[in-house]
């Protein structure tokens, strides 16, 4: 896996070559899913950009050079149906950037592969010095998209310009997005009940889980319980997934938290990458669901010391399902 940066702090996009598939499910999974960032808007300045041909091909772009507008402005030039991006998630995308005072191109994808750009939209408060806010550029905008997204000095690199790719502190950007798949942010589906003796899992308006442990005896065997039953495909050994996860100790410490990283995880399901107890957590599991599985030591990492994690320790993982490829 590569990665593509317009600057260190500005924009990370990371190019990879798995394919995308299913996407028309997720239009069903993410519904009742509140958005996270303020939805788009468009503007005089983003109307003036033009990208022609069809959906997943190389565009022809064209506008009037310079092009400017305030803040971030977005455009919906083709319109999907396959659902909305609620932001604080994953996107697949394919895209150009350019140069709004030159027209010059300066970073794009390759159109009509499978070699997608993958971008976790964060949500970006007053405090962050994260630019720019592509969770604010696309929220709202459907899956299937191709849209155009006017970026002011400001909002793309907050007035520094980044000399490596040609945009001066003056430079505003143009992109054109492709937007081919969508991840869930969370979990989302029909709540189920636990198991007696099971942690209990409480959440947060985000998704992100907490855990009361019991103050009984680890299980000895492996047990898992799927809390949130979501409608989508049913993962197998070998899938490419995507998930968030947290993970302790029987006696209640974290120890790991894709959540504290504010992007997900994606790994193949198979015991040859993970430990056993992970793989039987996902195995035969729905897109969208969320499990709590525990994990003796014989399926996770026996007697032997890990990171933070010690040698004989039952574990213990909430995952969030939020995509298969």
């Amino acid at each position: 896996m590569k990665k593509i940066a317009l600057a260190s702090t500005v924009l990370l996009l990371a190019g990879c070559s798995a394919p995308v598939v299913g996407e028309g499910e997720y239009a069903t999974a993410v519904a009742g899913i509140a958005p996270t960032c303020e939805s788009f808007t468009g503007g005089e300045g983003v109307d003036l950009i033009e990208a022609s041909g069809e959906f997943g091909t190389q565009p022809e772009i064209s506008f009037p050079f310079p092009v400017t507008g305030e803040g971030i402005q977005t455009k919906v030039i083709i319109e999907g149906n396959r659902g909305p991006i609620v932001g604080s998630q994953r996107v697949a995308m394919h895209f150009v950037g350019l140069n709004s005072s030159t027209g010059e191109e300066f970073q794009a994808s390759e159109f009509g592969t499978e070699d997608f750009i993958f971008q976790d939209l964060i949500p970006i408060t007053e405090e962050d010095n994260q630019r720019p806010d592509f969770c604010k550029a696309l929220t709202g905008v459907q899956v299937g998209s191709r849209i155009a997204v006017l970026m002011d000095p400001m909002s793309v690199h907050n007035g520094n310009g980044v000399p490596s790719l040609g945009l001066s502190e003056t430079d505003g950007v143009v992109f054109i997005f492709d937007i081919i798949k969508a991840y869930l942010p969370k979990a989302n589906g029909a709540a189920r009940n636990a198991e007696a003796g099971m942690p209990t899992v409480i959440l947060a308006p985000s998704g992100r889980p907490g855990i009361q442990v019991p103050s009984s005896d680890a299980p000895t065997e492996f047990r898992r319980t799927v809390l949130i039953e979501g409608s989508g495909s049913v993962i197998e050994i070998g899938d490419d997934v995507t998930v968030h996860y947290t993970g302790w100790t029987w006696d209640g410490e974290q120890f790991d938290s894709s959540w504290d990283r504010q992007a997900p995880a994606n790994f193949s399901v198979s015991p040859d990458g993970l430990i056993e107890g992970f793989v039987q957590a996902l195995e035969g599991v729905k897109v969208g669901s969320q499990v709590i599985a525990v994990i003796p030591p014989d399926l996770g990492y026996g007697d032997v010391d890990q990171g933070s994690i010690p040698a004989g320790s039952t574990l213990i993982f909430v995952i969030d399902v939020l995509g298969k490829d």
